[in-house]
């Protein structure tokens, strides 16, 4: 044994991709996201009035099997750099412009603290853009992200939860 843990996340990722293309999503070229580590991106693009814009949503996933803050930072991190780097919409976020990323961590036996910190932790916020770290636990079928709502920004939280629900969920 090597002692590197592996962990079966394909199944989950065959019916999750399959929802989010029904949901509107378009798959990424994988020659764009495996060379930096992604197992799957998404992307769905499009005009929203109420964003006052145009929206990038991207969802991008990879397995993480020993899981632990400093790599969650680190990947949600990477995950919104990718998302930002390969936006449909050329215009600068915060000119008619704004993105939304949920950095999407495959696990397994996922530390119940670090799942209790993600769940407290607001998600951080750029200029008209978002990054929101997701972790799926395998082991449990659980799914973690920020589940509190701020006074400030609370119809995008519950609208971000939202995303997660009804893509992941």
């Amino acid at each position: 044994m090597s002692g590197v843990i592996s962990i079966n996340s394909g199944p989950w990722l065959t019916h999750v991709s399959q929802r989010l293309i029904a949901n509107g999503y378009q798959p990424m070229k994988p020659e764009v996201y495996q060379p930096l580590g992604f197992k799957f991106a998404v992307n769905r693009s499009g005009f929203e009035i109420s964003k006052f814009g145009m929206v990038d949503r991207t969802f991008v996933f990879a397995d993480i099997p020993e899981l632990d803050v400093p790599k969650l930072q680190q990947y949600s991190k990477a995950a919104f750099e990718f998302a930002k780097n390969n936006k449909s919409v050329s215009l600068p976020n915060g000119l008619f412009s704004c993105l939304f990323c949920f950095g999407v961590i495959i696990t397994a036996n996922a530390d119940p603290t670090l799942v209790e910190a993600l769940k407290a932790s607001q998600p951080i916020t750029h200029w008209s853009a978002f990054e929101m770290p997701v972790i799926f636990d395998l082991a449990n079928g659980g799914l973690y992200y920020y589940e509190t709502t701020p006074m400030w920004g609370a119809a995008y939280h519950s609208s971000f939860r939202r995303e997660v629900q009804n893509n992941l969920g």
